[in-house]
């Protein structure tokens, strides 16, 4: 880490990486090592089209998602919500949830928890199965 935290991100200053099954990507930006975040962990996520995400519940936080991109839906304890690029996602504390993307585009979306990295171990570990891949590189590849 330099010695100024960094304020803004591009995708470049993170690693991409994808998940085994090539149906999700994710960045993590907002990080202690990244910037000094001690409240937040943030990121950019983006689910294949015509592919549905892993469900995951995470007890002891809640989510924010901003789509930026595509449109789907967002199912929380087995209740499906449409979204759409533009709309804000409230996921609360401990419910299940994972994204399904029906259009033909990425469905791409900001996300946050009001927790610092180092606080989500069973996050990171499963992000570690993850691979590197290059931003705009194929699904897959």
């Amino acid at each position: 880490m330099s010695t100024e935290p960094r304020i803004v991100f591009t995708l470049a200053d993170v690693p991409l990486i994808e998940s085994p099954d090539s149906t999700m990507r994710d960045s993590v930006m907002v990080t202690e090592d990244t910037c000094g975040s001690q409240q937040y962990t943030a990121g950019l996520f983006w689910v294949r089209p015509g592919t549905r995400g892993h469900a995951d519940t995470h007890m002891g936080q809640e989510e924010l998602y901003y789509i930026f991109a595509g449109q789907g839906q967002v199912v929380v304890d087995d209740q499906p919500h449409a979204i759409k690029a533009g709309d804000v996602v409230f996921i609360p504390d401990g419910r299940s949830h994972y994204l399904i993307n029906d259009g033909k585009q990425d469905l791409g979306l900001f996300w946050a928890i009001a927790k610092k990295w180092s606080d989500l171990p069973s996050i990171q570990q499963g992000l570690s199965l993850w691979r590197k891949v290059k931003p705009g590189s194929p699904w897959g590849k």
